[in-house]
This record gives structure tokens, C-alpha cells and sequence, in this order.
């Protein structure tokens, strides 16, 4: 089966959306408020680095290209790829829609190991609306003398009474820092947590779909991913949700 997904570009290069000339200039100054030019970012087409493909995503047209449907059943890519290596902060942003009928929760990006990971998922309620759940896990440190019984380093950013409407595209974003995490869902804030980033090492990889034990697959569409090496402001974060929804897509 031909993989499918995550082409890696440079954010100098663009994707113009195929519009009628009435409207592009709108939507592109919604969702294209110039390039963040340290940034990385995975879309669909190409993809290099894929360790394994699981079911069959499949690729669709929208405005600003191409973006990938996971079918919530068996649907994932695996990466070989850490994003976020190294990095005293970073700034990790997904576009995504969630389907009305997917599981409860879902887990739709896992970088790193099982041991130290970040997580992007959503809890999907009867009520057909969504909540973020960002999860960072920074490990368990070595005994000591002076502690020997240490604690998990881990934040939950959660906050189930901020839901937002299923079927429809929103952009996520979680900031990372030795200051803290701080979780978005278009722009605006969700949740914080004091836990100080620590760089991740060498290790692990990306799975876009599902987390890396593979449970809790995604039900939805995902058009794209980006990794900026600092933190950014929420009016530097990514708008292709507002094109893609006001397009109908």
C-alpha cells in the first residue's frame, strides 16, 4: 500500500488555495499571516521517513491541498522522526477536524516513547463536541540518596468544560518552555501547567493517528502539523481552519 502522508517543507514555500478571485485574498489573509521561517512542517503528499503505515488513511482535496482522513479503526502513520529533539522550547501546532462519532477518546499525535511523549488528543462527548487533552510526559528521574522514591515529571492539560463543536476544522496548539505548557485551541487558551520542558533525547519516534501502543484511533481529518523551535504568540499560530471552514471543506 502506497504511503500517503506528511510531506516535509520549509514554511518559506506556500500552499494558494484554488479560490475564486473574489475571495482568495480574504481567506489566504485569514489563514496565511506570513511565514514563521524556523519552522517545520508536515502536510499532506510526500513523506519521508515513514517507518510503517497502518490501514489505509486516505488523502483528499481542499482549498490549500491535500489533507489525510483516519478512519478511527486502523488508520495510522508512523514516523521516524522526533520534531521536537532537542529543543528548549518549541511551539507544536496540528489543523485538524474531529468526527462527530468517534470514540470517546482520541489520541491522534504521540512523539517520542511510551516513557517521555507528547500527546495530542480530544475527548469526543454524546453531545457531538470535543475537548483538548494535551499530555506531556518527561520520565521519572533516577534515584538518589536525597530521593529516592521520585515522582513522574507529567502534566495533563485538560479542561472538559471548554468543548467545542464537532465537524469542523480548528487549529491546536500547545507551547512548550522551561516556563511551563500552555494549551490552545484557536488562538485561545485552554490550559497551563508550571511543569518545566526538558529537551527529549534521541529517541522514539512520530504516529500520527493513534498513540504508539496503538489504542484510541482517530476518527477525523488532519491537513497539518508544525513545529516551530521557540514559543510563539497566539496571533503567529496558524489560521488554515478559518479558509478550510469558511470554504466548506
Amino acid at each position: 500500500m502506497p504511503a500517503i502522508f506528511l510531506y516535509l517543507y520549509s514554511m518559506k514555500q506556500f500552499f494558494f488555495p484554488i479560490l475564486p478571485a473574489c475571495a482568495a485574498a480574504l481567506l489566504l489573509a485569514a489563514s496565511c499571516r506570513g511565514p514563521v521561517s524556523d519552522a517545520v512542517v508536515w502536510t499532506a503528499g510526500d513523506h519521508p521517513e515513514v517507518l510503517e503505515t497502518f490501514g489505509a488513511p486516505k488523502s483528499f482535496s481542499t482549498p490549500l491541498g491535500p489533507a489525510v482522513h483516519f478512519d478511527g479503526q486502523d488508520d495510522a502513520v508512523w514516523l521516524d522522526s522526533v520534531p521536537v529533539l532537542g529543543l528548549e522550547a518549541f511551539t507544536l501546532e496540528v489543523i485538524f477536524r474531529q468526527e462527530s462519532d468517534a470514540p470517546f477518546e482520541q489520541r491522534f499525535l504521540h512523539i517520542g516513547t511510551m516513557d517521555r511523549r507528547i500527546l495530542f488528543e480530544t475527548r469526543v462527548t454524546p453531545q457531538q463536541t470535543w475537548y483538548f487533552d494535551a499530555f506531556v510526559n518527561l520520565g521519572t528521574p533516577e534515584a538518589t540518596p536525597d530521593n529516592p522514591k521520585p515522582e513522574r515529571r507529567s502534566a495533563v492539560l485538560i479542561d472538559e468544560t471548554l468543548q467545542h463543536p464537532t465537524a469542523r476544522w480548528y487549529a491546536l496548539a500547545l507551547t512548550a518552555s522551561p516556563e511551563g505548557l500552555v494549551s490552545y485551541v484557536d488562538g485561545v487558551e485552554q490550559c497551563r501547567s508550571a511543569l518545566p520542558w526538558e529537551p527529549l533525547v534521541d529517541e522514539g519516534f512520530t504516529s500520527v493517528g493513534v498513540r504508539q501502543n496503538q489504542v484510541c484511533w482517530f476518527k477525523g481529518d488532519i491537513f497539518k502539523i508544525r513545529i516551530t523551535p521557540r514559543v510563539l504568540e497566539p496571533k503567529d499560530f496558524l489560521r488554515d481552519h478559518e479558509t478550510l471552514n469558511a470554504t466548506g471543506q
